[in-house]
C-alpha cells in the first residue's frame, strides 16, 4: 500500500509497501506475469528458428502472443500500482505534492477513485464474459489449426482488475488519511 518512487528495481519495495497477504498475492501474480513474458519470448524465438531452419512455423504462436499480452498486463497491474511504478502525470503531481502536499494527496486520492471505478468496470464487464466462456466452452484461435480455451484469459482479467481496484482503494485510503492528518496539523 504505497506510492513509493522506486527506480532501483533491484532494491525491492520500499518500507512503506507493507508486507501483507494481499501484498504477497499481488507480488506472486507479478512474478507469474514475468514467467509468462519469459515463456512468450522462448516461444517466439523457437517459432522464428523453426520457420527459418525447417520452414515449419509453430501453429498458434500469434494467437498465444496476443492472448498473453492481455494476461501479462492484468497479472502485473496490481503490483505495478502497489510499488508506485504506474505511469502518471508527475510533471504536475510531483510539484503539487512538494509545494502543497495536502492538496496533492487529495488529488491523488481522487485519481485513485477514478482508478477504482475504471478497474471495477473492467471486472464487472469481464465476469459475464468469463461465465459465458466457461459455460459454452469457448475457444480462441483458428479452428482446425490451433485453439485454446478463453476462460483462463477472462479469469485473469477479472482477477487482475479486481485486485487493481482493491489496490487503488488502499492507495486512496492512504492518501485520504495522510491528507486529513496533515490538514489537522496546519
Amino acid at each position: 500500500m504505497s506510492y513509493e518512487t522506486n527506480t532501483d528495481l533491484d532494491s525491492g519495495p520500499a518500507e512503506s509497501a507493507q508486507d501483507s497477504l494481499f501484498g504477497r498475492l499481488v507480488d506472486t501474480l507479478n512474478g507469474l506475469g514475468s514467467i509468462v513474458i519469459a515463456l512468450v519470448m522462448v516461444l517466439m524465438c523457437l517459432d522464428v528458428f523453426m520457420r527459418n531452419a525447417f520452414n515449419q512455423p509453430i501453429d498458434g504462436v500469434a494467437e498465444m502472443v496476443a492472448a498473453s499480452i492481455i494476461v501479462i498486463v492484468f497479472l502485473q497491474l496490481p503490483a505495478t500500482l502497489r510499488h508506485g511504478r504506474m505511469s502518471s502525470a508527475d510533471f504536475y503531481l510531483g510539484p503539487l505534492l512538494s509545494k502543497r502536499p495536502i492538496a496533492g494527496k487529495f488529488l491523488r486520492c481522487l485519481l485513485s477513485l477514478a482508478g477504482i471505478i475504471a478497474c471495477g468496470l473492467i471486472a464487472y464487464a469481464t465476469w459475464p464474459l468469463f461465465t459465458r466462456a466457461w459455460n459454452n466452452n469457448e475457444f480462441f484461435g483458428v479452428e482446425g489449426l490451433f485453439t485454446f480455451p478463453t476462460w483462463p484469459m477472462r479469469l485473469v482479467v477479472f482477477c487482475g482488475a479486481t485486485l487493481a481496484a482493491v489496490q487503488y482503494t488502499l492507495l486512496a485510503w492512504q492518501d485520504w488519511r495522510e491528507a486529513r492528518k496533515e490538514s489537522k496539523h496546519d
